[in-house]
């Protein structure tokens, strides 16, 4: 059977619609597509040429000889910034991030757009929306500001190049501010005594802002129990709490998490205990904090002062009530400026997490973030009196050791207790520093008549004396003399009686003391 012949694509056609009007111009474009377009012209050799032009272009791309991209990113330039930035916001929903944000982001973007004066995406260059910053800058906007707008125009930049839309992202190499070199808005930890009096004043306190006083304290008492942030409390139901498992918890679901991850949070038994009660009472349909104020830092902050002022009233000393009117206890702003909001909530329960002793997995893990910088360094607020515990807690090994007294006489320290001997001193040191327990302490009053000899009521006396008792008492020896060894006491004697050679009896061997003592003490001396 012969093989049926496949038909060429050939170099592309014109033809005309129904015999008439234009010429229609198609061809195969580098993809292999096939495509078609209106001539403009009712001359068949003008279409022709044109047909001819677009199959060059078509075989250029083909072999790599013009970049194919180019007209995709040429096609996006032409759009306005307008339709872009409404392709970003549909993405962005798209991904699962909250209309609020979006609004906010998009909002910023469109002030520095409107800034650059920018038509089109090429537009936006380094150079100008650094100047658009600076501008906002002047006029009055904080650094931590200025660069939430410059975050959000890189964004939208970088959003650009991964879409295909732009060929580089020029704002990649833009630093932001160091927003720390002023003042900001810096939230401080409550202590857990001052959560205690909070929730005790509010749930006896009156209703406010739509919601009662034991709705208010049961929700301070979840929120500094779980971390939980206003956005995410408001999204809890009675099904999101397990009270009745072995380890309760609570679960947030990803759609209402920050970070669109379902969460499961245990919570402290002491929280449960006071949690069933008031979830029995709630409706299971509903959020059960629905009531909840959108404006939570003035909720806060009132009842806040109510406590204060009930902390303040509790005492009838004048003087005390003066100090606690002078002390940051309780109050929403303190004296270095560190405010509470209801997001200081959440600084406490991880402050609290970090001084309990949590490990920093712990802790990152519990916070619910991806990075334990941010746990640590934002999050976590320590004192002085923090930094001053940590230090207490190191081995103490700057402690100076106590300077040694003078030893006594008795061998013994000022206190009374007994020296340490030191086995490296020489004989004659060690002798005299031995704790010699006959000893007498010498009376000054009495008057010194006898000898040096009986001057000394120690044993060692009477073994000095049976040691010499053999010399004679008028021998050339001193009295003081402490060795009988005629080769130091008396080296001329000793040359003259041995002629410096050894004993005979002894050839290879010194004489000993009790040799040459008893040489010495004979009339003829010692024998030739």
């Amino acid at each position: 059977m012969a093989k049926k012949r496949q038909r060429s694509r050939g170099q592309g056609c014109v033809f005309k619609r129904n015999g008439s009007g234009p010429w229609i111009v198609r061809w195969f474009d580098h993809t292999g597509r096939r495509r078609e377009k209106s001539s403009r012209t009712t001359d068949k050799a003008t279409a022709e040429r044109i047909l001819a032009r677009l199959i060059d272009d078509t075989a250029q791309r083909t072999q790599g000889l013009i970049d194919a991209s180019a007209d995709r990113f040429a096609a996006a330039d032409r759009k306005p910034l307008e339709s872009h930035l409404a392709d970003w916001q549909t993405g962005l929903i798209a991904k699962g991030v909250t209309k609020k944000q979006v609004d906010l982001v998009a909002k910023r973007v469109e002030v520095v757009l409107a800034a650059v004066t920018a038509a089109k995406a090429s537009d936006v260059t380094a150079s100008a929306v650094r100047e658009a910053i600076g501008e906002l800058r002047n006029n009055g906007k904080s650094l931590r500001t200025c660069n939430h707008y410059l975050r959000a125009i890189k964004q939208f930049s970088r959003w650009l190049r991964r879409d295909g839309r732009i060929r580089v992202d020029s704002l990649v190499h833009l630093t932001g501010y160091n927003a720390e070199t002023e003042l900001k808005y810096q939230r401080r930890p409550l202590s857990p005594e001052e959560i205690t009096r909070l929730v005790a004043a509010t749930e006896n306190g009156p209703a406010l802002r739509h919601m009662t006083g034991v709705d208010r304290a049961m929700l301070y008492r979840i929120a500094v129990s779980t971390g939980f942030r206003a956005s995410e409390l408001r999204s809890l139901t009675v099904g999101s709490f397990h009270l009745d498992d072995d380890a309760p918890f609570v679960v947030l679901r990803a759609a209402n998490s920050k970070r669109r991850r379902e969460d499961m949070q245990p919570i402290p038994n002491s929280l449960v205990e006071v949690l069933k009660p008031w979830l029995d009472k709630q409706a299971n349909d509903q959020p059960v904090f629905r009531t909840m104020p959108e404006k939570t830092a003035k909720m806060i902050r009132q009842d806040l002062r109510r406590a204060r002022a009930r902390w303040i009233k509790e005492t009838m000393d004048s003087t005390e009530r003066r100090s606690r009117r002078a002390s940051d206890f309780l109050q929403y702003c303190d004296a270095s400026g560190h405010v509470v909001d209801f997001h200081a909530l959440r600084a406490s329960f991880i402050t609290m997490l970090v001084k309990s002793g949590a490990t920093v997995k712990v802790a990152q893990q519990l916070a619910r973030h991806s990075d334990p910088k941010l746990t640590l360094n934002i999050y976590t607020k320590l004192g002085v009196n923090d930094l001053r515990e940590g230090l207490e807690a190191l081995p103490q090994f700057n402690k100076r050791e106590p300077e040694r007294q003078t030893l006594r006489a008795t061998g013994t320290h000022d206190d009374g207790s007994s020296v340490r001997i030191d086995p490296h001193l020489k004989p004659r040191q060690l002798e005299r520093q031995t704790v010699r327990t006959s000893a007498t302490r010498r009376n000054p009053s009495a008057a010194y008549n006898t000898s040096r000899r009986n001057a000394k009521p120690l044993p060692q006396a009477s073994l000095r004396n049976s040691m010499q008792s053999s010399a004679l008492g008028v021998g050339k020896a001193t009295e003081r003399t402490r060795t009988v060894d005629l080769r130091f006491t008396k080296p001329l004697l000793y040359q003259l009686s041995y002629g410096g050679g050894h004993m005979p009896d002894r050839p290879q061997r010194r004489p000993g003391t009790a040799l040459l003592l008893r040489h010495a003490c004979t009339p003829h001396g010692p024998p030739l």
